[in-house]
């Protein structure tokens, strides 16, 4: 199965794109998105890597945010600016690799980069290149992240190629030249346990305190140690 086959399973399985929004709106998307919208100013210019679907960056646009989305993938292009037209926003999402951004936009041209699901895919040495470079273009990256913690149920769903790596393993990686703001936990459903035990992983504190046992790790990462936004 390819990504964009995938993709499209999981919005027909949802009940069509607005449903598949607002359940990503409801679970770990939506605290990502709420954290943003609680520490970032409006109408501050994101760059979303990897858009997929488009979703995170359309649900981000929906909260007066300037998003624009990035893939390498043609068809996921498509599937993205479809979903972004939902909020009527054309001309956003551009075919472009994420090692080109820099030429693409230029440096400091963003206050956040953003991903989702897109840095399990590659090997540590080009986690830290992907890294620079988005920090080249923007103060702030947060980037989502599956975790060793993650069910064999889940992890059939994915394309074979991901590392589900712990978060002491991402922690080590990072710090090295990176300062790591903050660490969230949430995917207590990616883990096993009932749907509902992950309403306290919506507070920010236990969602810090518990992210090493968490299905999905959400990383807020700057370039040099900064003022806590939180």
């Amino acid at each position: 199965m390819i990504w964009e086959e995938m993709y499209a399973n999981k919005i027909k399985h949802a009940g069509g794109i607005d449903r598949y929004l607002q359940k990503k709106e409801r679970r770990s998307v939506g605290a990502l998105i709420k954290r943003i919208k609680n520490n970032l100013a409006p109408g501050s210019q994101i760059l979303e890597v990897g858009t997929g679907t488009g979703a995170v960056g359309a649900l981000l646009t929906k909260y007066g945010f300037n998003v624009t989305a990035i893939d390498n993938n043609q068809k996921m292009v498509e599937m993205a600016e479809k979903t972004f037209e939902l909020f009527n926003k054309t001309n956003v999402v551009h075919l472009t690799d994420a090692k080109d951004i820099i030429k693409k936009f230029g440096s400091n041209s963003f206050d956040c980069v953003i991903s989702h699901g897109m840095l399990e895919h590659y090997s540590d040495s080009e986690i830290i290149h992907f890294l620079k470079t988005q920090l080249s273009v923007a103060p702030l990256v947060i980037f989502v992240v599956p975790t060793n913690f993650m069910s064999k149920k889940y992890r059939s769903k994915g394309f074979g190629d991901e590392r589900y790596l712990s978060t002491k393993y991402w922690k080590g990686l990072i710090k090295k030249d990176f300062f790591i703001q903050f660490i969230f936990g949430f995917g207590f459903k990616e883990i096993g346990l009932p749907h509902p035990f992950e309403v306290i992983l919506k507070n920010n504190i236990i969602s810090r305190i518990l992210a090493p046992i968490c299905g999905i790790n959400e990383f807020w990462v700057t370039s040099k140690r900064s003022k806590s936004i939180f």
